[in-house]
């Protein structure tokens, strides 16, 4: 039964909904810690630097894990980023990690093929992005890469003729620059006042909401670019 109504609620696009209610819920529980947390991150880079190599290394692989092997979602760990290493050490950190993480995923994706990548993702997803596998474009994939698809797009490369290195260029690229956009809003919490975050944060919260709310709709769109850009029919609305 508990199957049954996840599937009702997917199916009405409900499930994104009740998410965010369940993060702000949880945002506002953990409010005061953070609270505190902030005050005094100075502090806590001190720990983090005491730590030695370790603590970057750390990062830097729950970064990739991120992608390849655990679904946790990427954007609180690029804020986190900034609020423990700073600007620029939190975005080489970060940065780095997702263009490792796409490229390994890429790389799995080839080395182990369609069966893996169907266990992994489903196989109808597999199916509905199979014109995927004729894409060697690098400013395809760039293109590809900048439409809010989550890690689908690292699997997907891994069926594609692109190179792994000219892939991790197209991540770097592509993903890059917000991703220091969002390290840099985790460095801010030192500066800014706690409730500019809470808006800043509420503000990216509802954009990213309103993109998994969307989500059919988006795939759809990027599944009508990959046809446009091998010469379909069908051309992206």
């Amino acid at each position: 039964m508990a199957s049954q109504l996840f599937d009702k609620l997917k199916h009405q696009n409900w499930l994104p909904w009740i998410a965010g209610l369940a993060v702000a819920g949880l945002l506002a529980a953990l409010w005061a810690p953070l609270s505190h947390v902030a005050e005094d991150t100075a502090a806590v880079r001190r720990w983090i630097e005491d730590l030695g190599p370790l603590a970057p290394l750390a990062f830097f692989l729950l970064n990739v894990a991120q992608i390849v092997v655990a679904p946790i979602p990427g954007y609180p760990v690029q804020v986190l980023g900034g609020l423990l290493f700073g600007l620029v050490p939190g975005s080489v950190y970060t940065v780095g990690g997702m263009v490792v993480g796409g490229t390994l995923a890429a790389w799995l994706g080839r080395r182990l093929g369609r069966p893996w990548l169907a266990n992994r993702l489903g196989s109808e997803t597999l199916e509905q992005w199979g014109r995927i596998a004729h894409i060697d474009s690098f400013w395809t994939w760039w293109v590809i890469l900048l439409i809010p698809l989550g890690d689908l797009p690292y699997f997907f490369a891994g069926l594609s003729r692109i190179s792994l290195s000219r892939f991790a260029l197209a991540i770097l690229l592509s993903r890059g620059p917000f991703t220091v956009l969002i390290v840099w809003l985790g460095d801010q919490v030192t500066d800014l006042p706690l409730t500019w975050i809470a808006l800043v944060v509420a503000a990216l919260g509802a954009v990213l909401l309103l993109g998994f709310s969307q989500r059919e709709r988006i795939e759809a769109w990027g599944r009508a670019y990959v046809r446009s850009s091998q010469g379909g029919e069908d051309t992206p609305s």
